[in-house]
């Protein structure tokens, strides 16, 4: 049984179902890791004219209230993953973090530990208070999972344009799973959006008698 989890670097709510996901993967659910760019990247009109202090203040203190439930620690990402003025809601035409992140997360999936990856360099953006980007950390990030960043990073850079092809791959499979939000499992044809769906998709698998109530 195959179960699809869509996930995005620049997405709090990916970094706080990693660990319930982390989990059933550990309980021998196979779990099939598709990244994908962050909606600032495929969609950056989605954000044109929205007051990011007014939109996402609510969100932040949806954020904080879900941490808390999940007892991990969340701060606003410094710097963030996407360059995007805060008043106006535009993306930056050039974006110094997204791309290497991303890419580095799609090589290391590659390598075997894409989901374990992401949670290590997702705990450092949104469970510490700055410089997740710096190449001391992402070091430490890679070396949790067994892996070396300098060579990983090399790699990345090498199979770019393959990885890149993947993850578009990966949006093109999302949207013919009718839907373009993260985090998402598909699981049996069915999306379940949102970390906050996760205990409903939980007890699909549990009805389905693969996992243990």
């Amino acid at each position: 049984v195959m179960v699809d989890f869509y996930f995005s670097y620049r997405s709090p709510y990916s970094y706080f179902i990693l660990p319930r996901v982390i989990n059933l993967k550990a309980q021998g659910i196979t779990i099939n890791f598709k990244l994908v760019y962050p909606l600032a990247i495929r969609q950056p009109s989605f954000f044109k004219g929205k007051n990011f202090i007014t939109y996402f203040s609510h969100k932040i203190l949806d954020m904080r209230s879900v941490a808390k439930q999940h007892a991990m620690p969340f701060f606003i990402p410094k710097p963030d993953p996407i360059k995007q003025n805060i008043f106006t809601g535009k993306v930056n035409e050039h974006q110094p973090y997204i791309y290497d992140l991303c890419h580095l997360g799609q090589q290391g999936h590659n390598e075997g530990v894409g989901i374990e990856l992401a949670y290590e360099i997702s705990s450092m953006i949104f469970g510490t208070k700055k410089g997740w980007n710096e190449e001391q950390n992402l070091i430490k990030a890679c070396k949790k999972v067994g892996l070396d960043y300098l060579e990983l990073s090399k790699n990345a850079k090498m199979n770019e344009k393959d990885l890149v092809k993947q993850i578009e791959q990966n949006q093109h499979d999302q949207k013919e799973a009718g839907h373009h939000g993260v985090p998402g499992l598909v699981y049996k044809d069915h999306y379940y959006f949102g970390q906050d769906k996760f205990n409903e998709f939980k007890q699909a698998l549990i009805n389905d008698n693969l996992l243990k109530a």
